[in-house]
């Protein structure tokens, strides 16, 4: 019996994490690489919720790292963006010169974005909008024609397009016309879900315009008050959608350990509601948040909260996770003790009565003899 409490109780298992201070060396130290860090370079910080107030809880929950490379309004181009419709191989356009049939019709944009007026020749409207056209045509007819009032239309738009692809339900291209159309409407086009649990889905992703390629937080937009985070797409945008990389884990005394993929504000108390506490095994004095704090070098934040005591489920639900937030609850001295019998003498009926509590719960059938 000695023997097996001190296998249950070996360093390691089920240890408490304790406060740290990690070295004094930062991310620019000389002579060390990232590689040759440590265990004991780390930081870490013990914050019990329980003792939090209500500033401190909202302090935590906003201090968010400001991931710059995901807004959109660092780039004026995509910000300020308004659409036109950009001609191109393949539209129709009709051309209509008033006194005269010498050059009315419809055209058909070539492959090199030229149109072939007759006794005039080729003019090139590649990439320009209607209006550009219009007055490239204009600038030409001048020289053959006194009265060159002329009314220019688009007929066929067959050369715009815009693709939605990766991670979403539904690959799209999607075609253009002189109606615009926004991210958050080629989004649903694509049947994307900004709430979708599914790590197969995701929320962050790629934008490719004009040879440039720009980091875009999807859900982000989909949140904005700002009417400018939803742009405008522009014609041959590539839009990847990146597999969900921004998980919550979960692990130990729960019913449904794993991955999580919530949507924002999503507190921890509807989190372990989520993965449901497994109430025979769970030491529900010591439920544990590990966040990474990416604003210093090398320090981990572990927040701990009691929830034995119901009304700390309050303060649960006031204290908001993060993406890539590790979750653990662990067992209960007894349970662990339990497991440990149960490894030893995994063929000895000598327990049968004791009926030891394992991740299952208690065993309960018509012969059992259930005590404490």
């Amino acid at each position: 019996m000695l023997f097996a409490h001190s296998c249950s109780t070996l360093s390691g298992d089920n240890k408490e994490p304790k406060k740290q201070k990690g070295s004094k060396l930062t991310a620019t130290s000389e002579g060390k690489s990232f590689s040759n860090y440590t265990i004991n370079d780390i930081s870490l910080d013990i914050i019990e919720i329980n003792k939090l107030n209500e500033y401190e809880i909202r302090n935590y929950n906003n201090s968010n790292l400001e991931e710059i490379e995901y807004s959109i309004k660092q780039f004026s181009n995509i910000y300020n963006y308004e659409y036109e419709y950009a001609l191109g191989s393949s539209d129709v356009i009709s051309i209509n010169l008033t006194d005269t049939d010498d050059v009315d019709g419809s055209y058909i944009i070539g492959p090199n974005g030229d149109i072939d007026l007759p006794f005039i020749g080729k003019i090139n409207v590649l990439n320009m909008t209607l209006i550009e056209t219009k007055k490239k045509i204009i600038s030409v007819l001048k020289k053959y024609y006194k009265n060159y009032d002329l009314q220019v239309n688009i007929e066929e738009f067959n050369s715009s397009k815009v693709y939605v692809l990766g991670a979403v339900k539904k690959q799209a291209t999607i075609n253009l016309n002189q109606k615009p159309i926004k991210l958050i409407d080629a989004a649903i086009q694509a049947n994307y879900d900004p709430n979708s649990a599914d790590k197969n889905y995701g929320n962050k992703g790629l934008l490719r315009r004009d040879n440039k390629v720009y980091k875009i937080d999807i859900n982000s937009i989909f949140q904005s008050i700002d009417a400018k985070d939803n742009f405008y797409l522009k014609k041959n945008d590539v839009l990847f959608v990146d597999r969900n990389s921004e998980a919550l884990h979960v692990f130990g005394e729960v019913t449904k350990p794993g991955v999580y993929f919530p949507n924002i504000n999503y507190s921890l108390t509807e989190l372990i509601s989520s993965a449901g506490l497994n109430n025979l095994t769970a030491n529900a004095s010591k439920v544990y948040v590990i966040r990474e704090d990416y604003n210093s070098f090398l320090k981990i934040n572990v927040f701990k909260i009691d929830i034995r005591n119901p009304i700390n489920l309050v303060l649960g639900k006031k204290f908001l996770l993060k993406p890539k937030d590790i979750i653990f609850i662990p067992p209960t001295k007894l349970v662990q003790w339990n497991r440990v019998i149960s490894l030893i003498l995994p063929q000895t009926d000598l327990f049968t009565s004791y009926n030891p509590i394992i991740q299952d719960g208690v065993k309960t059938g018509a012969n059992a003899n259930i005590t404490e």
